[in-house]
C-alpha cells in the first residue's frame, strides 16, 4: 500500500535529516516505526503526508508511492483524498470547537453525507466517552479523551492508511493500553496503520512489522515478534538487560552494535 524508497529530506537547504530511508506498509498491517527523539520519525510522517513545506523541508532524493502511484510531490490535500490520514504528535485538536465540530472538520473531504454519518457513527462506537461529550468544548477534555478525538477526527476521512505519531505520549498506562486496543480494532476494520512511537513495548505488541530509526537512518527492521526478542531492542528501547528491567538512567554507558552504525 505504502512504499518509501531511499528517501532523503533536507531542512532549510542545510540540515540533512533523513538519510536514504526505505520502508513499506502493506494492506491489512500495523507497521511500527520506532526511535528516540530526533531520530527522524516525525519527518518521515511529514514526507508521507506532504507537510514538509510547512517546516521548510524538501525531499532531495527518493520516492513515495501509495497504491502504486508516485505521490512524492503531490499536494497534502490530494493525499488525504487518496486515503492517507495523520494523527499528529500532541493531538492538535481544535481546542475552541466542540467534539462534533472537530469531527465535522475532519470529514471535510468526504462530500457524501451518508458516508459522513457512517463515519461519525463508527467514531462514536469506537470511542464511547466521546458520545456523551458531543457538545463539549474539546479543550476542556482530558488528555486521553483528546487523543481519542484526534484519532476519531482522522477516521472521519475514512482513510485507507492512518499514520499515528506518538499516540501514547503523555498518557497513563491504562489509557495507553486502551489506545492500543483501539488501534488494533481500527486495523481489524480494514485500515492499515503506520504507528510512530517511542513506546516500543506498546507498538511492537500490536504491530505485524517494525522498523527502528537512528539519526535519520533505518538501522533495523523485521517481524515485530522478532524485534521484541532482539537483545538490542530490549536493552535500548524496552529498558531490559540480561533479563532484568533497568531504567535508561542506569544504562549510562553502552556501545551500539557495529551493524547499527553501518
Amino acid at each position: 500500500m505504502l512504499e518509501v524508497s531511499n528517501l532523503e529530506v533536507v531542512y532549510n537547504d542545510v540540515v540533512l535529516v533523513l538519510r536514504g530511508i526505505s520502508l513499506e506498509a502493506r494492506q491489512g498491517q500495523i507497521v511500527a516505526l520506532l526511535g528516540a527523539n530526533g531520530a527522524g520519525k516525525t519527518t518521515t510522517a511529514r514526507a508521507i503526508t506532504g507537510l514538509l513545506d510547512v517546516h521548510e523541508g524538501d525531499i532531495t532524493k527518493g520516492a513515495i508511492r501509495f497504491e502504486g502511484e508516485d505521490i512524492t510531490h503531490t499536494l497534502p490535500s490530494d493525499r488525504v483524498r487518496k486515503g492517507i490520514s495523520q494523527v499528529m504528535e500532541g493531538r492538535r485538536i481544535f481546542a475552541e470547537l466542540t467534539v462534533d465540530e472537530n469531527l465535522a472538520a475532519g470529514g471535510y473531504v468526504n462530500r457524501d453525507r451518508s458516508l459522513m454519518h457512517t463515519a461519525h457513527d463508527r467514531v462514536m462506537t469506537l470511542f464511547p466517552p466521546l458520545a456523551g461529550r458531543r457538545s463539549q468544548v474539546a479543550g476542556y477534555m482530558s488528555g486521553g479523551e483528546q487523543q481519542m478525538l484526534a484519532i476519531g477526527r482522522a477516521l472521519m476521512q475514512t482513510p485507507k492508511l492512518m499514520i499515528l505519531d506518538e499516540p501514547s505520549l503523555g498518557l497513563a498506562p491504562l489509557l495507553v493500553q486502551r489506545i492500543a486496543d483501539i488501534i488494533v480494532e481500527i486495523n481489524r476494520q480494514g485500515t492499515a496503520v503506520l504507528l510512530i512511537e517511542q513506546n516500543a513495548h506498546m507498538a511492537l505488541s500490536i504491530a505485524n512489522h517494525g522498523y527502528v530509526m537512528e539519526n535519520g537512518k533505518m538501522v533495523m527492521d523485521g517481524v515485530a515478534e522478532k524485534l521484541q526478542a532482539d537483545e538490542d531492542i530490549q536493552e535500548f528501547y524496552l529498558g531490559l538487560h540480561a533479563g532484568q528491567r533497568k531504567s535508561f538512567r542506569e544504562v549510562k554507558h553502552y556501545k551500539r552494535r557495529k551493524r547499527w552504525l553501518s
